[in-house]
């Protein structure tokens, strides 16, 4: 009688214990950092013998917790933090690349259309030479097409002026990730397996380790009780409890720089780092090649002006001027009567008749076209990155949840199961209450 009872015990004690985990499951059904749990139970049985010459005995002792396990796959997990840090690389970098023709387009003022404005100004001031009207809309034109140098060239600083504060807050989101972890690896250490405190770490591991991962790509490697170390290339980032954190370095006309302890470290290829080290070097070549363009143009003006002559006979000086950017570029201040409309030979629209051959497939206007149409392609490729990698990530997590999250469903009907174990269990007491009860009576 007192097997039965020692049994009846411990299923009831087992039993309440998984309605508990069961009520834990669906309590945290929303909580994308919530890992299903359950129950580890084994026998009790115990094997012995009082002498070596007799037989062994067995003891009946019913079922005991061994403790909770987390249904999580170690391949599932790594493969889901691939696919996720892939995932925000490419969104982040249609993003950015996404501003960056937004900056070139500079609210439908582009440079582009200028230009084919200053070509249309020419044309007019080409049939009319002498026309003061035509000629301060000639000027006009080019001051415009400086402002628009200037204009772009300042949107597309903005523009990395804005990825280097995402940049270096994501750097701070890092390093309390990696904090995080490191804090985490020191409570784990100490903790029994199987406990609760130990599966909640472990839920707060995984948590630090996604962040991590969609920030920066790094090596993980996990040792005893659950402890996870993360590095890059070699260097660590977190080795048990200490923390070496990442920083954030700007780079004027270039991308950003990242450092671990002082060292500049391989430039970032995945996560959120890895997308906006990569947008910002296209915006950062965008900016070079609209620079040279600016240069080219202030070459093309003024080439075109010094081999006219003004109406006074003069050979025609500057237009603009330039400090080697597109931010620098200016003009020098001309009138009218500067413009050198005449040919050498003294025919009056002679040079203004040639200012069309400036319009050639390597002159600035086609560049800026190509400049655009590059920066178009960029973009697009980009997307199309970022549907393939949305795509796969997807797959992968739903081959994951199917593992390790909650079914409502399945914690519905576990619930009907498990009171319907608690009530036999409760059962086998009653039945051993009244057979014992029934033996008394007896005598």
């Amino acid at each position: 009688m007192s097997d039965m009872l020692s049994i009846g015990r411990s299923a009831l004690q087992v039993n309440s214990r998984a309605l508990e985990v069961v009520g834990s499951n669906i309590a945290n059904a929303e909580n994308p950092d919530y890992v299903r749990r359950s129950l580890n139970v084994g026998d009790t049985t115990i094997y012995g013998s009082t002498n070596p010459l007799y037989s062994n005995f067995t003891g009946v002792g019913g079922v005991a917790i061994n403790g909770l396990v987390r249904a999580s796959d170690q391949f599932l997990e790594a493969a889901t933090r691939q696919t996720g840090a892939n995932r925000v690389r490419t969104d982040v970098m249609v993003q950015w690349l996404d501003q960056g023709e937004i900056a070139l387009a500079n609210n439908q003022s582009d440079i582009g259309s200028q230009l084919t404005e200053l070509f249309g100004s020419a044309e007019e001031l080409s049939a009319v030479p002498f026309e003061p009207a035509l000629r301060g809309q000639f000027l006009g034109d080019i001051e415009d097409t400086v402002a628009r140098f200037n204009q772009t060239a300042s949107n597309l600083s903005t523009t990395t002026t804005l990825m280097n504060g995402a940049a270096a807050q994501e750097a701070s989101e890092l390093n309390s990730a990696l904090a995080e972890l490191a804090a985490v690896n020191e409570k784990l250490r100490p903790t029994k397996t199987g406990t609760s405190q130990q599966v909640a770490l472990l839920d707060q591991r995984d948590a630090a380790l996604t962040v991590i991962t969609e920030k920066l790509d790094v090596e993980i490697s996990f040792g005893d009780n659950g402890l996870a170390d993360v590095s890059r290339g070699g260097t660590s980032l977190v080795a048990y409890d200490t923390v070496s954190p990442v920083t954030f370095v700007a780079n004027a006309g270039g991308a950003f720089d990242i450092e671990i302890g002082g060292a500049i470290q391989p430039p970032p290829t995945n996560g959120t780092l890895g997308g906006l080290h990569r947008a910002q070097s296209d915006i950062a070549a965008t900016s070079a090649n609209l620079d040279s363009l600016a240069v080219q143009f202030a070459g093309e003006i003024n080439g075109w002006q010094a081999n006219g002559r003004t109406d006074a006979g003069a050979v025609g000086t500057a237009v603009v001027s330039h400090g080697g950017t597109a931010a620098s570029l200016t003009t020098t201040g001309l009138t009218g009567n500067d413009l050198a409309l005449a040919s050498p030979a003294g025919v009056a629209n002679g040079n203004i008749l040639a200012f069309v051959d400036l319009r050639t497939p390597t002159g600035t206007e086609q560049q800026f076209e190509g400049l655009v149409l590059a920066q178009a392609q960029n973009l697009l490729s980009a997307r199309s990155e970022s549907d393939a990698a949305t795509a796969f990530d997807v797959a992968t997590r739903e081959s994951r949840d199917r593992v390790s999250v909650v079914d409502l469903d399945r914690e519905a009907a576990d619930l009907i199961r498990l009171q319907q174990a608690y009530e036999a269990s409760a059962r086998i007491i009653q039945v051993a209450r009244e057979t014992v009860q029934s033996v008394l009576a007896i005598f």
